[in-house]
């Protein structure tokens, strides 16, 4: 499944103590579990929602996202215009992030790696 926030500039909006907050445009990006970011100079960061965001973590996000997809696993992926490859795996026990444009449309990754989908456009 395709997210509607390609051509979007993804940002660091809260690090929050128990999620990162992520923005795209008018669009939230709510991430409670590992985040992972596949970078193509340097290493592999790995982040987990209420650890404080590394400075590299902030400046490695600071990105156009060249494409953002779902799969049927639940596994959020995003490419951004630096190379950078970000990854988010569902976990078995709680929701591990959520997308959403408030009052528009939101997509949650279930426990498990169920969507729930809500949209007014659908």
């Amino acid at each position: 499944m395709d997210l509607p926030i390609t051509g979007e500039r993804l940002t660091v909006l809260s690090p929050g103590p128990s999620v990162l907050v992520l923005g795209a445009g008018s669009y939230e990006i709510h991430i409670e579990g590992e985040l992972v970011l596949h970078r193509t100079a340097a290493a592999t960061l790995h982040h987990i929602a209420g650890e404080a965001p590394a400075g590299a973590l902030a400046a490695t996000l600071d990105s156009v996202i060249v494409s953002a997809a779902v799969d049927s696993g639940g596994t959020l992926r995003m490419l951004l215009d630096s190379g950078t490859q970000l990854e988010v795996e569902p976990d078995r026990y709680y929701e591990a992030w959520h997308v959403t444009d408030p009052g528009i449309y939101l997509v949650v990754c279930m426990p498990g790696g169920e969507l729930a989908v809500w949209s007014e456009k659908a």
